[in-house]
Order: structure tokens, then C-alpha cells, then sequence
């Protein structure tokens, strides 16, 4: 079992990404089936066709579907959403916007997990590849598993104090159900995803980008946070990059633009492969475009291997009181480092490698006390 999870900003290219490696490994012989997390989907754009919850099948091997968030609540969270909703109805809210307002936060996120969780279980697929939201969601998403467990104790042993202190007051007032009894089976659920998605044999996370400034930052942020979760970032996918052979001066100078930063993303990302995608005159749309698209990608390699599992690149740790960023960097001679925070980035030069790392909220506006270097590894000491 394979799972890959595609993250990036919005708009870089994240739905063809993955829709070109979910056609490539079905045409390897593997069972795929590729979700869409996106509320705003644009998977059945993608693929050619039309698409809904269940997954349906494109073509030999190859499965999709779209989650449908509201779809989903109805048919299996029905009990959590109507029990919100009475209380938001008794509280005086309108039957519209209580029924609006009773999806809680983080249910989205939950129901896309669920999905993940299901089809893993179900045994019918040999790759599952994850069309995920803009990053900052997918970000919430990837927390929940962790967070999850702790909001629900905290909830349920604050119900059940409410419960037998003031129930003869607010028998009238509270729906019949107790739908917090379901939340044991939907904690163990999340407990079993989270080692799952935790494992880097069977789960792999893959940040899509474009050589431009602002969607890099992003990125790192992404990669800051998965690490910090303790996910594993096996590949980052330049996106939409130009081919060299112009005269054009306009294209040109675009041209020159991009390089800078892919060596900006080469740098950053360091160890983790890099791999190139190039900007087409044409929508990528359908298997066939998609195929080649793949190929084009990965090569000869296949797009389900695992392409880095070693020491994760970022680590952070507490030791004696301080705060400390310990930086996977092998084959770096540092024999020059400079570091420098400026503003929520720690900027790392050694000789000619530069590195930009988004800090965590923890390490913000911490100043650097010194660091060490040993094993391949930078440690790097906050106050």
C-alpha cells in the first residue's frame, strides 16, 4: 500500500501533479485511486469526466472521486449535524443558519481523513493519491489526527460533568441522541490514520510549486510544518517552467527569473529531490496528456516509489530549557556559516548553499545563541 498526498498553494498545479501520477501508476499495473480534498475541485477537469463521492472508474486500474463535504454530512454525520443544530435553533438562531452553521470546524478536515481512512481499509487499491487542498488546510488536515484525540476527551468529559450536574435543567433544551458516543470509535479511527500517515514506507508528502516568490514561501512553510508533525516530504515538483530556447526578451527575462529561484528551491529543499515540470502551450487535459505529463516528470522512475526516507530535514527539540532546530545537511562543509533571522525565516549560508527555513511559531522571534555541526547535522540553539 502506497499513499501520496499532493500540497501546495492554490492555482500551482497541484490536481494535474497528481491526476499525471495516478495515470502513470495505473498504467504500471497498480490499482490507484486518486481523491480530491478540495472543496474547490477541479478533478473531473482534469480527468475529462464527471465525477461525485463514489469512486468510479476512468480507465483500466484507475479510480477518482470528489469528496462532497455536505453529501458526506448527510449521509454519515447526520447525528452530529442535526445535534448542533437543535442547539443552534434553540438558541434562537434561524432553521437556515443553524443548519449552516451546525457544520463545526474541523469537520471538513475529519470527513476528508475519514475518506483517506476507508479506503486504506477497504483493501481494494494498491496507491492512494491525495488531491489536497491549498496548503494552510491541508496543514489543519494533517494536524487533526494529532488533535483530534485531545479535543474529544476534553469534550467528552466536559459533557458528561454538564450531563449529570445540570441535566433536570436542560433535558428540554438538548436533543435525544447522544451523539458523543460515537466519538471512541472516531478517536481509534484517527489514532490508526495518524501512524499510517506517519510511516514513510507507506505514506509520502509531495509539495507542488512554481518558481515565484510568494508560492516558495509557502512551501516552506509546508515543509516547516510537516516535518514538525513528523510527516515525510519525499519529493517537491517545480511547476510551469519555461524551456530555455527563446529569443523572446519578455520571455526572456521570465526566463532568468525562474532560474534564480529554482536554485532558491534546489537549495531549500535540499535533501529532498527535486523534479521538473515544463510549462505547456496547452491545458493538460484527459489520460493521454496526463500520461505524458508523468512521463515527462519522472522518467524512468516510477511515480509510487519512495524517492527519500532518510533523517528528516528539520527537527525541533527542547534541551536544558532552550529551544533547539537541528537541520539535516550531509556533505556540507561548514567551514563558513552565517545565520540570520528575519522576521519568521531562519537564512542559513554556507559558502555558496543558502537556505531558507519558515520557523515554527514556537521558534518566532527567538534570537540564535550559537549552533554546532556533527554527523551531518546543523543544531542550531535558540534563547
Amino acid at each position: 500500500m502506497r499513499i501520496i498526498l499532493y500540497l501546495g498553494k492554490g492555482g500551482v498545479g497541484k490536481t494535474t501533479i497528481s491526476s499525471a501520477t495516478a495515470v502513470r501508476a495505473a498504467r504500471e499495473g497498480k490499482r490507484v485511486l486518486i481523491l480530491s480534498t478540495d472543496i474547490a475541485h477541479s478533478l473531473a477537469d482534469a480527468l475529462g469526466r464527471d465525477l461525485s463521492d463514489t469512486p468510479i472508474e476512468i480507465e483500466k486500474n484507475l479510480f477518482a472521486a470528489e469528496i462532497n463535504i455536505l453529501a458526506e454530512i448527510r449521509k454519515n454525520w447526520s447525528e452530529f449535524h442535526d445535534y448542533f443544530s437543535t442547539i443552534l435553533s434553540q438558541g434562537g438562531a434561524s432553521e437556515i443558519v443553524a443548519d449552516e452553521l451546525a457544520i463545526m470546524p474541523g469537520m471538513e478536515e475529519m470527513i476528508s481523513l475519514r475518506h483517506i481512512w476507508l479506503a486504506e481499509k477497504s483493501g481494494k487499491y494498491d496507491v492512494i493519491i491525495v488531491d489536497a487542498a491549498p496548503t494552510g488546510e491541508t496543514m489543519r488536515l494533517l494536524a487533526l489526527p494529532e488533535s483530534y484525540q485531545w479535543y474529544t476527551g476534553k469534550i467528552a468529559t466536559w459533557h458528561m460533568k454538564t450531563i449529570s450536574f445540570a441535566y433536570p435543567l436542560i433535558q428540554k433544551l438538548m436533543p435525544k441522541k447522544n451523539i458523543f458516543r460515537l466519538m471512541p470509535e472516531i478517536s481509534e479511527h484517527m489514532r490508526e490514520l495518524h501512524a499510517i500517515l506517519q510511516d514513510p514506507n507507506i505514506t509520502s508528502f509531495r509539495i507542488v510549486l512554481n518558481p515565484e516568490q510568494m508560492v516558495i514561501k509557502e512551501a516552506l512553510r509546508a515543509q516547516t510544518y510537516l516535518n514538525l508533525f513528523g510527516y515525510t516530504l519525499d519529493a517537491a515538483i517545480i511547476n510551469k517552467v519555461f524551456p530555455e530556447n527563446t529569443s523572446d526578451p519578455y520571455l526572456q527575462a521570465l526566463i532568468a527569473q525562474q532560474k534564480k529561484y529554482r536554485e532558491m528551491i534546489l537549495s531549500c529543499f535540499y535533501p529532498t529531490p527535486v523534479f521538473i515540470a515544463m510549462h505547456r502551450e496547452k491545458e493538460v487535459i484527459g489520460s493521454e496528456a496526463l500520461f505524458e505529463l508523468a512521463n515527462e516528470i519522472f522518467k524512468t522512475s516510477s511515480p509510487t516509489k519512495v524517492f527519500y526516507t532518510a533523517q528528516r530535514p528539520q527537527e525541533v527539540q527542547k534541551e536544558n530549557g532552550k529551544y533547539m532546530m537541528k537541520l539535516y545537511l550531509p556533505n556540507v562543509e561548514i567551514d563558513r556559516l552565517q545565520m540570520n533571522v528575519k522576521g519568521d525565516e531562519l537564512l542559513i549560508e554556507v559558502n555558496n548553499f543558502r537556505k531558507n527555513i519558515v520557523l515554527p511559531n514556537v521558534l518566532v522571534g527567538r534570537k540564535t545563541e550559537y549552533a554546532k555541526y556533527e554527523n551531518g547535522s546543523l543544531s542550531v540553539f535558540f534563547s
